[in-house]
């Protein structure tokens, strides 16, 4: 680990502790630095200022894991690994997303989580028969449609408290996964008909 991250660790760890005793709001960039030993240029030389450490955080602790996942196509398990995160460092980001930091972090996580669907999105169209199958736009409105879903429902889980286990929470997470694949899959049997000049049947209705 570099010096310049080990610095920046101990800056965020200082902030989460303070966090536990007071609002962010009130904490101060000398409260910072006198919690862990450095000082204001040292601090000023690595952020702009608290809330640009905070940002610092969210990137380093959530995207970056979510990006990771996004290589290797373990959705699920990385999102179990960002809510634990969250839920091992509860005061922080609950303390966090009751202000307006709240805003830096949903823009990662929708824009993280929204690269991931499209993936997932991008294989199921892969694997389809026809290379034509879902237009590019139709596909990142299936991708920001579900994540907005996804994206609110961790924001809330938070905000109430991340009182239910994160395993439960990625449970619920993966039926919009799993409907986001089911709904790609049916505008490609609709975009193939058309494109064989056929309309689709009408559903039989029992009597």
């Amino acid at each position: 680990m570099s010096d310049s991250l080990i610095t920046k660790k101990a800056m965020a760890d200082s902030l989460k502790s303070l966090m536990g005793k007071k609002n962010l709001e009130k904490i101060t960039v000398s409260d910072i630095v006198h919690n862990c030993g450095l000082n204001r240029q040292t601090f000023y030389y690595h952020f702009k200022d608290k809330y640009d450490l905070v940002n610092w955080i969210y990137y380093n602790e959530i995207v970056s894991t979510l990006e990771k996942a996004s290589d290797s196509g373990n959705w699920s398990s990385a999102m179990l690994e960002v809510l634990s995160i969250m839920k091992r460092e509860k005061v922080f980001y609950i303390g966090s997303l009751n202000m307006d930091c709240q805003n830096i972090f949903y823009s990662y996580l929708f824009n993280a989580t929204k690269s991931m669907l499209l993936k997932i999105i991008n294989q199921v169209v892969k694997h389809a028969p026809s290379k034509r199958a879902i237009e590019p736009v139709d596909r990142i409105f299936i991708a920001e449609f579900y994540t907005y879903g996804l994206v609110g429902m961790v924001i809330q889980w938070a905000k109430k408290g991340m009182k239910g286990p994160p395993a439960d929470i990625v449970s619920r997470l993966d039926h919009f996964i799993d409907d986001s694949k089911r709904v790609s899959a049916i505008l490609y049997l609709k975009e193939k008909e058309q494109q064989e000049g056929k309309a689709p049947e009408p559903p039989s209705h029992s009597h």
